[in-house]
């Protein structure tokens, strides 16, 4: 079959719109090649898959044929029409690049799209006495179709389509764990579904088992947090070191804004793999009745839109990474990070302060300004050293402790407030999940700063062997591990003491199943928020007497909670800091209370408000931080 002649005008409009920074394509070289890709191969499976949408459409030209069996004046009009696809993207001011790994979706309204097809019904539909806006709505659906197909041919010739401006900062192994806790949100919505009803989702398994489409699509969501952020004004940044993201607090007008632009990029991600409209979900014809404006979804469709965007502010958390305004009236609506302050840190910062105050007095004499040169270059190196430990130190607790996206892949709605008092922690918290299994712990050793963190390492590590190696589920069981090998350690020798206070810690299993949440502790109790009411409950091992008498000496506690419940483990870091006006310790009953005051917050909200309530405590006297700081929330 013969191409009809293409002008050198066409391929030269194409090539204006490719961003190639490497410039692979060259249209004096690869004249051939860009006909082939972006004319020929273009025209075809546009008309192919129009031809398939044939019995929802009115169509002004002939589609009941194959491609290859239209005459040759039939084929020239979709071959104008690929010539012509690049001054329309210019005119939404979007470009196409080779496309690398998994094709991201472009956001592209469906404003636009009705903008683009009124364009293609002037010029292909003449008709002076019809403007676009009063066709039947059959024959307005063609060019609005023909317009929402354009994505998915340019993918198939190895393209997508962006725009400069929407461009995150996000690296894909960063997208990836992003993706992985987006598609927990997922399963965690199936299971909350009632089981009257009438689906239970496609994709009820882990990240890993799932098609590659699937999770392309949860990485192209998550690439598109930005972009949905972007949709209200906001850009996102890494968080400078030494400070805090706080939580992006989103109000409905702007949840209702970015689940819109969520519905947008699902319709266009669904486009891409070769979905189109129709009544009924069908697989095998990759129909679906999703496939309309967000306007005319049901109530509950848009809700799961809503539900993904709630997720982003503990995500953006999650990866220390803040929101900012790019328009200047909305700096008074964000949450601004704020810098935690160490021990550590505060005399490291005191000694620098005292340093220059000691070269200001002495440079009316050179000897003397000489000497105080040299000892401070002495304690710089010192200080520098003294942080260089404490900063590796701190590495290798961030790299064993759970990353905060697997945290969220246990537990979407959930948060852990963790703030060493020296750089490194004598606390540690530990998640895993084993199919509808959770498994999680809070944990206080002794000490803090580098001699607890030592103990902490040694903890988390036994902890990890009893779970995913010898395969531990029953919290008792667990903790009869840990005790048993860190006596063995700490206690090499009988006739030497060994540390009177080996570790404080919560441990609980939570069946997502049957909402059965197993508890053991060791002087560390676990609150339960449900119906607005606190239970606490407490401890009942100790480790006093545990090996004096053999056998097991732990027990467990099972607690039934259901959905809305709060689950709070904490080390005693936070009601023993001392503040107020008094010189106090916060206490017990005060914690519990803050809880109760707090918990019908978001949870990434939650933990903002305790660290907020743990600064003003301390702040009212200036009050260094007591003891390292650990507080994990849950919400089933």
């Amino acid at each position: 079959m013969d191409t009809p002649d293409v002008k050198r005008k066409d391929i030269t409009a194409w090539a204006e719109v490719i961003h190639d920074p490497e410039k692979e394509l060259r249209i004096s070289e690869n004249r051939e090649i860009f006909k082939k890709k972006f004319i020929d191969d273009l025209s075809e499976f546009l008309y192919e898959d129009m031809r398939r949408s044939r019995s929802l459409i009115t169509s002004p030209f002939t589609i009941n044929r194959l491609f290859s069996e239209i005459s040759e004046e039939e084929r020239k009009i979709w071959y104008d029409y690929a010539a012509g696809i690049p001054g329309k993207l210019k005119s939404l001011e979007l470009m196409i690049r080779p496309a690398t790994g998994f094709i991201r979706t472009c956001i592209i309204t469906d404003e636009d799209i009705e903008k683009l097809a009124s364009i293609d019904h002037e010029k292909y539909f003449r008709d002076p006495d019809t403007a676009f806006s009063n066709l039947p709505g059959a024959r307005k659906w063609y060019f609005r179709e023909l317009n929402y197909l354009i994505p998915p041919q340019l993918k198939k010739i190895g393209f997508e389509i962006f725009r400069t401006a929407e461009e995150p900062l996000l690296s894909p192994a960063m997208l990836r764990k992003l993706a992985r806790a987006i598609h927990s949100r997922y399963l965690q919505e199936m299971r909350n579904r009632d089981n009257n009803e009438e689906s239970t989702g496609d994709y009820l398994t882990d990240y890993d088992n799932l098609p590659d489409e699937i999770k392309y699509s949860n990485a192209d969501n998550a690439y598109h947090i930005a972009n949905k952020l972007l949709a209200i004004g906001y850009r996102i940044k890494p968080v400078n070191e030494g400070f805090q993201p706080m939580a992006l607090h989103l109000d409905e007008n702007e949840i209702e804004t970015m689940s819109r632009i969520e519905h947008l990029r699902w319709s266009w991600d669904k486009r891409l793999n070769g979905w189109i409209f129709g009544n009924m979900k069908d697989s095998e014809r990759k129909t679906h009745p999703g496939l309309i404006p967000y306007e005319e979804l049901t109530e509950s469709e848009k809700e799961k839109d809503r539900e993904l965007v709630r997720l982003i502010p503990g995500l953006l958390q999650d990866i220390g990474y803040e929101a900012y305004p790019v328009v200047p009236d909305r700096i008074a609506a964000l949450s601004y990070a704020i810098k935690p302050r160490s021990s550590i840190h505060k005399l490291l910062n005191e000694t620098r302060k005292l340093n220059e105050e000691i070269s200001g007095m002495s440079s009316k004499n050179p000897v003397l300004e000489e000497k105080v040169r040299v000892i401070n270059r002495k304690i710089e190196e010192t200080i520098a050293e003294v942080q260089g430990n404490y900063n590796y130190a701190r590495h290798i607790q961030e790299t064993y402790l759970p990353e905060d996206l697997f945290i969220r892949e246990c537990f979407t709605d959930s948060f852990v407030l963790f703030k060493p008092k020296d750089i490194v922690s004598g606390d540690f918290y530990f998640f895993s999940k084993r199919d509808n299994i959770r498994i999680f712990a809070a944990a206080d050793c002794t000490g803090h700063g580098i001699p607890g963190a030592l103990l902490s390492t040694l903890g988390y590590g036994i902890t990890d062997q009893a779970v995913n190696e010898i395969k531990l589920t029953d919290p008792s069981e667990i903790l009869d591990h840990l005790y048993s090998k860190v006596h063995k350690f700490l206690r090499r020798d009988d006739e030497l003491p060994g540390m009177p206070d080996d570790m404080d810690i919560a441990l609980c299993s939570l069946d997502l199943e049957t909402r059965i949440l197993t508890y053991a502790g060791v002087s560390s109790p676990i609150y339960v928020v449900s119906d607005n009411q606190l239970h606490e409950y407490k401890a009942t091992n100790f480790i006093s007497n545990s090996y004096e008498t053999g056998g097991h000496p732990f027990t467990s506690e099972k607690i039934r909670v259901k959905k809305g419940d709060i689950i709070y483990l904490s080390s005693d870091g936070y009601t023993d800091q001392f503040g107020g006006r008094f010189h106090k310790k916060y206490q017990r009953p005060n914690f519990k209370s803050l809880l109760l005051n707090i918990h019908m917050n978001p949870m990434p909200e939650q933990r903002d408000m305790l660290f907020e309530e743990f600064e003003r405590w301390r702040g009212e006297n200036d009050e260094d931080q007591t003891d390292d700081i650990l507080v994990i929330g849950i919400k089933i």
